[in-house]
């Protein structure tokens, strides 16, 4: 059942990418298009998806498990972080290729992806733990992981300053905006709450359509012969869940709702901001594209694989 839920829900979020692939190979949707799309995703979107995951009946027990989610997510951060940093000094990629790939290693589509799956298997509590990860990817994401795409993008490192700026963005204030709600007990007015719910239900179409829009430009051939993004298949898909099934089990133990949360959530494929972030800061996008969409496909056997792990070991 958990293998079927997983492909249907990978199977919609495909099926979306096609308008943006014919599209744009009828010229309908330009280069500019796409990078206002991703615009509208990290400034309006994406931060109000958040906020309507958050919107849940506070709970103790919840809330005290936050700290476990929070500090496991860290520790597979950091952990990939310095593993990625090693790797791109080994297989000497170049520097123009050495950030999208540390950052595709270490930040997965925890939302687009990774909340659907959790609503489809596990209920409305591990959309909220969910959503708990995808936070803890966003402090990292909006600071480093904008730093490692700029820096790809200019090959010029960027200051201390200007990362800890990266967290003042529309997606981290919707964080603290709904852990913010979540805590103090507060409901949105349905005036409110509708319209926020609504903006954050076009995210994952819109960021797939932008996904489909660059796979109209990538050679097909290279996609399936590229082997750097194979490595980041292997590392994504393999790696980063092996990391966090390892914290997991040192830490909380395995067989809880939130252990599965965790550990699938970390399995995720790369995050689409991958492709969104390069389109905005002009990086490689073909790259990021094809990692993205390779890590799609291929988490379909994976998912499952790791759901079952953390329940067996």
């Amino acid at each position: 059942m958990a293998t079927l839920e997983i492909i249907t829900a990978l199977t919609k979020t495909f099926i979306i990418i096609l308008p943006g692939y014919i599209l744009a190979k009828l010229g309908i949707i330009q280069k500019q298009h796409t990078e206002g799309m991703s615009s509208l995703i990290t400034s309006v979107t994406y931060p109000c998806l958040v906020i309507s995951a958050m919107q849940m009946e506070f709970s103790w027990e919840i809330l005290n498990n936050c700290k476990y989610v929070v500090l496991i997510f860290m520790c597979v951060i950091a952990v990939s972080m310095g593993l990625s940093k090693l790797l791109t000094r080994i297989v000497r990629m170049p520097s123009s290729k050495s950030g999208i790939l540390a950052f595709m290693l270490v930040f997965g589509n925890t939302g687009f992806i990774g909340l659907p799956v959790m609503q489809g298997l596990f209920g409305d509590e591990a959309v909220f733990y969910g959503a708990l990860c995808d936070s803890s990817y966003d402090i990292f994401m909006f600071t480093v992981g904008v730093t490692l795409i700029r820096s790809a993008a200019s090959e010029e490192k960027i200051g201390f300053r200007d990362t800890i700026k990266g967290l003042i963005n529309p997606c981290f204030i919707g964080v603290i905006i709904g852990l913010t709600l979540y805590i103090s007990g507060i409901t949105l007015p349905e005036i409110i709450g509708t319209p926020v719910e609504k903006l954050g239900a076009i995210t994952s179409p819109l960021a797939m359509i932008v996904v489909g829009s660059h796979l109209a430009r990538v050679n097909l051939k290279e996609l399936v012969t590229s082997k750097s993004s194979y490595l980041v298949c292997a590392l994504k898909l393999l790696v980063a869940p092996s990391i966090a099934l390892l914290f997991v089990k040192l830490i909380i133990g395995t067989g809880s709702l939130m252990a599965s949360v965790i550990v699938m959530q970390a399995a995720m494929p790369v995050a689409m901001c991958a492709v969104i972030f390069s389109e905005r800061y002009k990086a490689d996008v073909d790259f990021a594209t094809k990692g993205v969409l390779l890590t799609t496909v291929m988490c379909i056997v994976t998912i499952p694989l790791f759901a079952i792990l953390v329940h067996t070991i």
